[in-house]
């Protein structure tokens, strides 16, 4: 493949695929002659009115370019160019790119092969290739316009290149990156430049921007109505006990908020049961002021636990876990509530994140009202 100083840009006009002009100069593209329908009297801006309807010449791929301008099987259209799998001015055919002026097997149409002892030139099976045609093999390429012989026999150009007098070179309006052409204008791997990757968004001329429903916070995509570090707006983060619930900060629902704190009322001697049910110095369990922790796996300071479930000692005393997590075996993991009340329910899109893993659908009295998904393998 020919590339780096000897590119150069041009507009050309490609030879079609029965030796006359292509009027679009859109490469891989073979105007359309079927009326597909009335041609409609007005179109919105950014539309071109063509039979059939109202269409986006610059990315349509059955009118790319100009109407019935149409860019064949594993083609794309950008920026009014044929592009994506095949270089322009070449045609998919059964898996593979091919010039319909040249290819003996897809003669002027995919699956229109010649017959044995003859050449393809301009389209058409023939005895002899024409004149100012190369043979390669039993194909009559001229070199100076075929995508897959430009220049010599078998120098095929890359995805979106044109050949231009015997050099492969990206058509006008498309940028080489790597080993095809992209309209960096619209593609999200590379937007406004090569190797942009937009990583999940939508590239918008030349700019990296959010899905529908995310909002661009430092440079990355966030939903602000559960995302713990932009709450609600960016930059506004959650305590380490908070959740990102609605697009506020809350307590999450295993835990409950008392004069600002969040707290389980199961076992904290200051709100033993309820909000200011304090135990006198005593320790709290299962919602009661006890005695002592008899009976009990664990006793964290007067809180009757059990630090292989407890969110707020889990794992040992004192080692609270995230708003976004539940303790599972005395190892804090992130969960969601899932879609359903009870299991199963599918869990199978999250929260696994880095949790390594898609997560487990559980059932927990911390969270009756609902089952959840927990990363990992494991439930509380």
């Amino acid at each position: 493949m020919r590339r780096a100083g000897l590119w150069k840009w041009a507009i050309v006009v490609l030879a079609a695929a029965c030796g006359g002009d292509d009027p679009g100069g859109g490469g891989g593209g073979t105007a359309g002659t079927a009326d597909d329908g009335p041609v409609p009297d007005d179109c919105p801006d950014g539309l071109v009115a063509c039979p059939g309807g109202c269409f986006d010449v610059s990315s349509d791929a059955d009118h790319c370019g100009e109407c019935g301008q149409s860019c064949g099987e594993g083609n794309t259209c950008e920026a009014g160019i044929c592009t994506g799998g095949c270089p322009a001015g070449a045609t998919m055919c059964a898996g593979n790119c091919v010039s319909l002026d040249s290819d003996a097997d897809h003669c002027g149409a995919c699956g229109s092969p010649c017959d044995q002892g003859q050449v393809c030139g301009n389209g058409q099976c023939q005895g002899n290739c024409p004149s100012g045609t190369i043979q390669c093999g039993a194909d009559c390429a001229d070199a100076s316009s075929n995508p897959i012989h430009c220049g010599e026999c078998n120098d095929t150009c890359g995805a979106g290149q044109l050949c231009d007098a015997g050099l492969c070179q990206c058509s006008q309006g498309l940028t080489a990156c790597g080993d095809g052409c992209v309209d960096t204008s619209t593609n999200d791997n590379h937007c406004g430049g090569c190797g942009n990757d937009c990583e999940g968004g939508v590239c918008n001329d030349g700019v990296c921007e959010c899905p529908e429903g995310l909002t661009s916070c430092g440079g990355e995509c966030v939903d602000l109505q559960t995302d713990d570090n932009d709450c609600g707006m960016c930059g506004n983060e959650c305590g380490n006990l908070e959740a990102c619930i609605d697009g506020s900060c809350q307590c999450p629902p295993h835990l409950t908020e008392c004069n600002g704190q969040c707290v389980n009322t199961d076992n904290d001697p200051d709100h033993c049961g309820s909000c200011g049910m304090d135990c006198g110095g005593g320790p709290c369990g299962a919602g009661t002021c006890q005695d002592n922790c008899d009976g009990f796996q664990d006793n964290c300071g007067g809180s009757c636990t059990d630090t292989d479930t407890d969110p707020l000692h889990c794992g040992d005393c004192g080692e609270a876990c995230d708003g976004d997590q539940i303790c599972v075996n005395g190892d804090c993991r992130r969960y969601e509530l899932a879609d359903c009340n009870s299991c199963p329910c599918d869990c199978s899109n999250g929260p696994g994140g880095g949790d390594g893993d898609n997560g487990q659908c559980c059932e927990s009295d911390l969270i009756p009202s609902s089952a959840i998904c927990v990363g990992g393998d494991q439930c509380p």
